[in-house]
């Protein structure tokens, strides 16, 4: 990956999470957390991956990251003033899903 698309993905990342934090509103009780953004090479799309506590929340959490996804990607390009801005699909991170089931796997063992 570029040095220009790293830096990128940490703008887009810094920006959307204030952004999210003043805009959204999420269920009592949850927590939500962009884990990382990738963009495609051109510039014209992005993966926005969100980790959501508890669990049970997955699924309420991203439908409102999806129905202000077209709100987001405004506010977005205003405060990002680059050429481009991203078209913005959000995702749960599976990563965070898997790497929290393996430590559960590695406590099980060092207890065992």
């Amino acid at each position: 990956m570029s040095q220009r698309l790293e830096k990128i993905n940490e703008l887009i990342h810094h920006k959307l999470s204030e952004i999210i934090s003043k805009e959204l509103e999420f269920p009592i009780n949850s927590l939500v957390t962009i884990t990382r953004v990738e963009t495609s090479p051109d510039i014209k799309y992005g993966k926005v991956y969100i980790s959501v506590l508890p669990d049970n929340m997955r699924g309420s959490c991203l439908k409102i990251f999806k129905k202000n996804s077209h709100r987001l990607h405004k506010i977005l390009k205003k405060e990002m003033l680059t050429k481009f801005t991203p078209n913005l699909k959000f995702l749960i991170d599976e990563q965070e899903i898997f790497a929290t089931k393996v430590e559960n796997l590695l406590d099980e063992i060092n207890k065992g």
